[in-house]
């Protein structure tokens, strides 16, 4: 059972939540309240809720204050905004803040409102278990625990530092004569195809990674390689014997551009690796961290190239200021072609911010581009917010957290992708007069067109939620609620029924069939064949007259 604490200045909207929902049947036995944020922190220390549902602005502390104190106090519990549009640039902080789950919308539409509860339900359960998993891995291998506390240096980098001892234990540190140089590796797909798998990144990464300190120091320095992986990208640590002196950069890089360049051929993966400062210094290192993942966007401006060294000291654009920002011209036919979804006019305006942005680089720092890309993102939230256009429960959070700018391996990807959202807000504005059904029927039209173009690939729901802009929860809900089947059967019913169309063709092997359909198993794909159609696809064929 859970325990749930409403913090809300009014009586009323307090009460209400209080009986909006069955609490009972969600599992929710114990419900305590605040009228503050100041009151909200004293309660939740003393009560460790399992779930905090506030309002933002409040007398005396508002929502945003008492979830940065108590985020790290309450690492397990779920934070949900509870807000209005007018609101919205006050809940982007609270994403930027990490620890939020959701968002309740005012005024609250129950059934999005219970999926955002349930959802958060969910998310407690899971971290309980991620943290049950955490106390078993404390048990485990060395390398285990380097990645949860590589983890952690990228959290909370004051706490890992503190764990200096313990690490220097781990690691049978015997004395204090020693390096670490960090290193981010991303591997991004060179189409729709899932890209490597994490497994085969992990191997091959410590392999990069040593091979890299080999080239860089004149002694065989490493003495441990740590990682931890995220995403699409892979966090390492290599822990050296001493602090050295570096050889020739020049050749070691070279090396190194080779080995990613073929290892990305080979899988037809973009593969990119930031070797960052060395340090003996431990306190240093989650900014060094930080530093080398950032210097990946390098490959914006650097095409061709895969590998990239963080700058140490003075960056070469500091102190330099950004002409990058949208005037009121660039505003006004944003918004015009928004207005009538002229898809071909977003793009086109798209690629000259592309090309102003790229004349700018790399003087400028990224926050300052990261700042245009978050000023052209909140100008198209107004524009959707002004056309009644579902936001936040609707649309990836890579859009508002700018997670996005990590997924494409050059810039002209990135606003193309961009130019494909703006186009469907627009069309969005357009379709207002169609029916909820109506649109529900392109959303869907428009997945398995996707599904079919991609047929032979493992396409997860994932890979479509990012291609279509959606939020993943959102998109599984709206399966299971207008199609009454969840993803994976749709995806199913359109392969089989691809199937069915290339078994009318004599000269295809039914093996072949089954690759092309996106089986890897032969016995798989006989098998779902078979709950799909109701006969083997050797039946299925001789039905057609063929043998």
């Amino acid at each position: 059972m859970y325990k749930l604490l409403i913090v809300e200045d009014e009586p009323l909207i307090r009460t209400g939540i209080k009986h909006y929902f069955n609490w009972q049947d969600l599992e929710v036995s114990h419900i305590v309240e605040a009228d503050n944020g100041k009151n909200g922190l004293t309660m939740a220390l003393q009560e460790k809720p399992h779930l905090i549902i506030t309002d933002i602005r409040m007398p005396e502390m508002d929502g945003l204050e008492m979830i940065e104190h108590l985020r790290p106090q309450l690492p397990d519990t779920v934070f949900v905004i509870l807000t209005g549009f007018n609101e919205f640039a006050y809940a982007q902080q609270a994403i930027r803040l990490g620890g939020v789950h959701g968002f309740l919308l005012k005024p609250l539409e129950y059934e999005e409102s219970l999926a955002t509860i349930q959802s958060c339900l969910q998310e407690i359960v899971a971290r309980q278990k991620k943290r049950e998993t955490h106390s078993e891995l404390i048990q485990e291998s060395k390398l285990s625990k380097g990645s949860e506390w590589l983890q952690l240096l990228l959290e909370e980098p004051d706490l890992a530092a503190a764990q200096e001892g313990k690490l220097q234990h781990l690691f049978e540190f015997q004395s204090d004569n020693y390096a670490y140089v960090p290193f981010v590796i991303s591997w991004l797909p060179m189409k729709t195809a899932a890209p490597l798998a994490k497994n085969n990144i992990k191997l091959l990464s410590a392999t990069w990674i040593d091979d890299m300190i080999s080239s860089l120091y004149s002694t065989e320095t490493a003495r441990q390689i740590i990682t931890y992986m995220y995403r699409s990208k892979l966090y390492g640590i290599a822990i050296l014997n001493s602090p050295c002196a570096q050889v020739d950069q020049r050749f070691a890089f070279q090396q190194q551009e080779r080995l990613l360049k073929q290892a990305g051929e080979v899988s037809q993966t973009s593969i990119f690796m930031a070797i960052g400062e060395s340090t003996d210094r431990l306190p240093e290192l989650g900014h060094l961290m930080h530093q080398t993942d950032k210097a990946l966007w390098q490959r914006y401006y650097e095409p061709g190239r895969h590998v990239f060294l963080a700058p140490s000291g003075e960056t070469p654009y500091s102190g330099k200021t950004s002409t990058i920002h949208l005037n009121d011209q660039d505003k006004k036919q944003l918004y015009t072609c928004l207005e009538i979804a002229n898809a071909e006019e977003i793009k086109k305006l798209l690629h000259r911010f592309e090309k102003d942005n790229l004349t700018h680089m790399p003087q400028i720092a990224p926050a300052r581009w990261l700042a245009f890309l978050q000023e052209l993102i909140g100008f198209c939230i107004q524009f959707a917010n002004k056309n009644s256009i579902p936001f936040e429960s609707v649309y990836s959070d890579k859009l508002l957290s700018l997670a996005f700018v990590d997924d494409f391996s050059t810039f002209e990807a990135l606003f193309d992708w961009l130019g494909d959202w703006m186009a469907q807000l627009g069309t969005l504005s357009q379709d207002g007069s169609l029916s909820d059904q109506q649109q529900d029927v392109l959303i869907f039209e428009h997945i398995a067109s996707f599904i079919k173009q991609n047929i032979a690939e493992d396409v997860t729901l994932q890979m479509v939620a990012d291609r279509f802009f959606y939020n993943p929860s959102y998109l599984s809900r709206l399966f299971k609620r207008k199609l009454d089947k969840n993803y994976m059967r749709f995806v199913t019913e359109i392969r089989i029924a691809y199937a069915q169309e290339l078994l009318k063709k004599p000269d295809l092997l039914v093996t072949d069939i089954c690759t092309m359909c996106g089986y890897k198993s032969y016995k798989h794909f006989v098998k779902t064949f078979g709950l799909i159609a109701q006969m083997t696809p050797t039946e299925y064929r001789k039905k057609w007259g063929w043998s």
